[in-house]
């Protein structure tokens, strides 16, 4: 599995890593909306501040179509990070 879930409340958090990066994304966790807005943050360590992922707007139908393309895009921008090193 990529991450785990966690719901908190209304929202839906997703915890996952990629090359030593820790991914956290959040989607809403109730069903049956038009549209999943998601954000994504990574950081590298634990003594790290969190980074914002800048997402593109997709009109996502659910939670995890959500979460899956967050996790899509931090991957992205970890691989883009490492390969500037």
């Amino acid at each position: 599995m990529k991450y785990e879930l966690v719901r908190r409340g209304a929202r839906l958090e997703a915890i996952g890593a990629h090359s030593g990066y820790r991914i956290r994304m959040s989607t809403l966790a109730a069903e049956g909306f038009e549209n999943y807005p998601v954000t994504v943050h990574i950081r590298g360590s634990e003594s790290e501040d969190e980074v914002a992922v800048d997402v593109p707007h997709r009109d996502l139908r659910c939670a995890r179509e959500a979460l899956d393309f967050g996790y899509d895009c931090a991957v992205c921008w970890i691989d883009a990070l490492d390969h500037r090193g």
